[in-house]
């Protein structure tokens, strides 16, 4: 599994905060940041182009996710591009 890259996950954290996300689901949006930013480098997408996060959301579907967790995903993804405009030196 990929880690967040510091610089990334720091600005991903401040949006988070901004957006008065509580702390207690930082840790699952960040969850699910590494496994879209995993998915993106495995199927060679671009994890900084939103036409991504459906695919993401198909896999997930196949893989027999609950509508709630397809609606986590959605809510901790979308603040990932966001976050992007912020950081310089992120690597799609």
């Amino acid at each position: 599994m990929l880690t967040i890259p510091s610089a990334l996950q720091s600005k991903y954290e401040q949006l988070l905060r901004n957006k008065a996300i509580p702390n207690n689901l930082f840790g699952l949006y960040k969850k699910w940041l590494r496994y879209y930013l995993d998915f993106c480098q495995k199927y060679h997408l671009s994890d900084i182009d939103k036409n991504s996060l459906p695919h993401f959301i198909n896999k997930l579907k196949e893989k027999s996710q609950t509508k709630e967790q397809l609606e986590q995903v959605d809510l901790a993804i979308t603040p990932h591009y966001e976050t992007l405009l912020t950081v310089c030196c992120h690597k799609g």
